[in-house]
């Protein structure tokens, strides 16, 4: 017999009857919600016209619902998306695998034990993109909580086009600042596991009390120690926290250790020990593991929608790989990234946007990905100014980090700092710091960049505060600051005044050591200036440069016979004056010939050979011994020069190769004139030039009655080259002893420590040696520990060391570390130390000046601080860039663009 049919008044009864049923279970929810706490921090308020009445919280519970509530929670939840934690597989209705269930899609059927498996879970609702939002809200997370009741008629609508995030701005390490625990956080906070953070400054309590790290460690009855990993401590509540019960605890009453944390420094004990033997706790501690497990093989819930957020995450982590890459490629070749348009595909987009354009033809994902932002304006890039721009502070404040890290280290540092204008007129200073690395038996003398940094001080005070207040900023102790080195200028080096002698007054064992190459090049300066001949024969050098340079017809002349060209000079490089002055000497009679040439050339315009016929005027006997004997001075100090910047150099070498350059200047001031003079002979015989000296007329001067007579003798013109030559050299020598007397006070301390002295000094020199070197580092040293080592090491070292008796105090380190002898010799390792952290000379903040002319040209002019330092350290430290992985990075990266993803 056929039933009979649900006639159309049927239909409309049983309609009214489930849209009050319906309203019934929204208004017993809006009671409990309303009840609720809810974290204000990821809240907003919407509309009213957007949400259905009768829900007042983002969250809902299921388990604290009368059973009675759940018939109709389906039409409740139709449409929306349930976030829930993840479930043992044996759990899940039949149908359902995914992290986020849409009701909508599952049979009628399938929903039948629903609320079982939706108990204890939550619903988690999270609004879409700013564009996707409608009007008046304006945060991903949505607090139903605030909201009137009648305002929220056409939430559904809301809710039902938007996507679940997850915020991975969350510190892992402060489990004080995390957000409500919803199962997607829950899976993410398993996944990183506990990441432990150690306080070093605990704040104490009103009764002076504060928390131990000796709690982070459980003793066991045979004396070892186990890491309590699942302790963690917030500094945000200065309170400690239990992992798996705040991720898992469905009873935040009765466990101390939840909510706020516990901060009873008074009864840690017997609390802890009572808490992880407790039966919660274990329970808990099971169900961490458990899930951590799962999500490791893969066996979870929602092991589909975690595949799915790893794939987009290897998406993102090889677009990302090739940003970096391309940003480090620009930035170690000191590359603009910009052009004139921000588009990719454009002509003028830039090198970045084009050396992207250009890999994405070999890269297929990066090729679809460029392809989606060519045809979207809102589609997410990271091709922006803005995302290069924090790449690029991330990368130097990375290297920086690593760099300072090292520094620490290592413990022992000497500072290097000077200042150089930019092209947009403002001073920068640069940070160098000098540290001996230890990795492994690798040992190595570092003298790193750190930042550039743009100073307003002129006086040596104001410049000693802004170096003080950066070396804080850092990190770095200036009580374990050993040396200091900056050029000679009078607010860098004063006495008094200087940036050296407002840090020494702080910590008077930082040594300072003015920068031996500038030093150098001012007593060459001074030499240059010691008579008027001296100073209109580099004048001479100049005009001949000035000369062929001026012209291109000219210079075109000169290289045409010349293998090398001329040179010009200055004052502050004094390296330059060697190779103008040696470019001459070497092709002197080809010089001349040319200037012959054009002399006589009429085809050429009457200013050049005016010019000429000049310069071969000045082309004479004297100007022919003077470039030979000033070409093997220089020669001299340029090769001592050269060697002084490598940052390798210690003092005591530096030292006995400027005592061998004494001994060079000396020997040429014997010798070196009267050898000289015989080759400007054989010169000038060449030329057809006089070889003899012009005899200049005396002046008569005019004598007063009350004048003394005068009876000097008058010199001949070679006597008088003479007296000008050795005039020149004395001053170098006689400027050595003064410019270098730091330097050599440096070596009388720490000069015994090399190969040789240990070798040939005896035991009473030691002792009285290293009792002197530890009054002054007592702090570091122990004078008699640090003889007794001495005695015992020349011997063995003597006995392993094939060089012994030519070890340098570096080759007698990486002795130690080697054999692994630091705890049998702390005391001469950290003597050795600390002598290696002196620096010799400021080179490498020239070098970084270099770097900063570079990045910072008239093109760029307008850059930023911050890009300009980060930029600037990732050229001058690039092989450190090269080595560092930045896989960390591009998944922090890669993991926050994932999560954002609709599926």
């Amino acid at each position: 017999m056929s039933s009979k049919k649900p006639s159309g008044s049927w239909f409309a009864k049983q309609r009214l009857k489930k849209e009050k049923e319906s309203k019934k279970l929204a208004k017993d929810i809006n009671k409990w919600l309303i009840s609720e706490t809810i974290n204000a921090n990821n809240v907003v308020v919407a509309p009213p016209e957007l949400e259905p009445s009768g829900i007042s919280s983002n969250h809902l519970n299921i388990s604290d619902v009368e059973s009675e509530q759940i018939d109709n929670v389906d039409y409740f939840i139709e449409n929306n998306q349930i976030d829930v934690v993840v479930a043992p597989p044996e759990l899940e209705p039949s149908g359902i695998s995914s992290n986020h269930l849409n009701i909508s899609e599952v049979e009628s059927e399938q929903i039948d034990n629903v609320d079982y498996f939706i108990e204890n879970n939550q619903i988690d609702v999270v609004v879409a993109p700013l564009e996707l939002e409608p009007s008046g809200i304006s945060s991903n997370h949505l607090n139903i909580s605030e909201v009137e009741s009648e305002q929220i008629d056409n939430v559904d609508y809301f809710i039902e086009n938007n996507q679940i995030d997850i915020d991975c701005n969350i510190n892992f390490k402060d489990p004080g600042t995390w957000p409500p625990i919803t199962s997607s956080i829950r899976t993410l906070l398993v996944e990183k596991g506990p990441q432990h953070y150690e306080p070093k400054n605990v704040p104490s309590d009103d009764k002076g009390r504060h928390f131990s790290k000796k709690w982070f460690y459980r003793n066991l009855s045979n004396g070892e120690r186990v890491r309590r990993q699942w302790l963690m401590y917030s500094e945000l509540k200065n309170s400690v926290f239990c992992f798996p019960c705040l991720l898992f605890s469905n009873d935040n009453r009765t466990c101390p250790f939840l909510n706020n944390g516990f901060d009873d420094w008074q009864h840690l004990n017997p609390y802890i020990p009572d808490h992880e033997k407790s039966k919660s706790h274990l329970n808990n501690f099971i169900s961490w593991k458990e899930l951590e497990k799962r999500i490791h093989m893969g066996v979870t819930i929602d092991c589909e929608f975690e595949k799915t957020i790893e794939k987009e995450k290897e998406k993102w982590r090889n677009i990302l790989r090739i940003i970096i890459d391309v940003i480090l490629f620009c930035s170690k070749n000191n590359l603009a990234l910009r052009g004139t348009t921000e588009k990719i595909g454009d002509l003028n987009s830039g090198i970045f946007l084009q050396l992207i354009e250009l890999i994405s033809h070999y890269s297929p994902i990066l090729a679809q990905h460029v392809h989606e932002v060519k045809q979207s304006n809102f589609c997410t890039s990271y091709f922006s100014p803005t995302i290069q721009n924090e790449i690029i502070v991330l990368l130097g404040q990375t290297i920086r980090n690593k760099i300072i890290t090292s520094i620490k280290e290592a413990k022992y540092y000497g500072i290097m700092f000077d200042c150089t204008p930019d092209i947009s007129h403002k001073e920068q200073m640069s940070q160098i710091i000098r540290y001996v690395k230890i990795d492994n038996t690798e040992i190595s003398i570092e003298e790193s960049f750190v930042d550039f940094i743009q100073s307003r001080e002129k006086t040596g005070t104001g410049l000693a505060s802004e170096i003080l207040k950066k070396l804080e900023e850092d990190g770095i102790e200036l009580k374990n600051c050993r040396a200091q080195g900056y050029d000679n200028g009078a607010n860098m080096a004063g006495k008094y005044n200087g940036v050296q002698a407002v840090i020494c007054r702080q910590n008077e064992l930082a040594t300072f050591i003015p920068c031996a190459a500038h030093s150098l090049n001012r007593i060459g300066v001074h030499a240059a200036e010691t008579s008027p001949t001296m100073i209109s024969f580099f004048g001479t050098v100049q005009k001949v440069f000035n000369f062929f340079s001026s012209s291109v017809s000219r210079w075109e002349k000169l290289t045409s016979v010349l293998k090398v060209t001329l040179k010009s000079h200055s004052d502050t490089r004094w390296s330059s004056k060697k190779r103008a002055v040696s470019a001459i000497n070497q092709n002197i009679t080809q010089v001349y010939e040319i200037l012959q040439c054009m002399s006589n050339d009429e085809s050429l315009s009457a200013d050049t050979m005016e010019g000429a016929k000049c310069l071969l005027r000045l082309f004479n006997f004297k100007i022919f011994i003077l470039l030979d004997i000033w070409d093997l001075i220089l020669t001299q100090i340029d090769l001592i020069n050269c060697s002084l910047q490598s940052k390798n150099q210690t003092v005591d070498t530096a030292s006995f190769m400027l005592k061998g350059l004494i001994s060079s200047i000396m020997n040429i001031r014997n010798n070196g004139l009267e050898i000289s003079i015989n080759k400007a002979k054989a010169t000038a015989s060449f030329l057809n030039i006089p070889s003899h000296f012009e005899e200049k007329r005396s002046k008569i001067i005019k004598r007063r009655f009350d004048d003394s007579p005068n009876d000097e003798p008058k010199l001949r013109a070679e006597q008088e080259l003479n007296r000008e030559c050795y005039l020149a050299m004395d001053s170098i020598i006689s400027n050595f002893s003064r410019r270098y007397e730091q330097m050599n006070k440096v070596v009388s301390d720490f000069g015994f420590l090399t190969g040789n002295k240990l070798f040939n000094m005896k035991s009473e020199d030691v002792l009285k040696w290293s009792r002197d070197l530890a009054m002054k580092y007592s702090d570091d040293l122990n004078g008699f520990d640090l003889y007794s080592e001495l005695e015992c090491f020349k011997n063995q070292a003597y006995n392993l060391m094939d060089n012994f008796k030519s070890a340098t105090p570096l080759e007698l380190l990486k002795f130690i570390h080697k054999y692994s002898l630091k705890d049998v010799y702390p005391n001469i390792e950290i003597a050795l130390r600390i002598f290696l952290t002196i620096p010799v000379t400021t080179a490498t903040c020239e070098r970084s000046f270099s770097k900063l002319k570079i990045i910072k040209n008239y093109l760029r002019s307008t850059m930023s601080q911050d890009r300009l330092t980060n930029m600037g350290i990732i050229s001058i430290e690039r092989e450190l860039a090269s080595k560092i992985n930045f896989e960390d990075i591009i998944d922090e990266f890669a993991t926050k663009k994932a999560r954002k993803v609709k599926f």
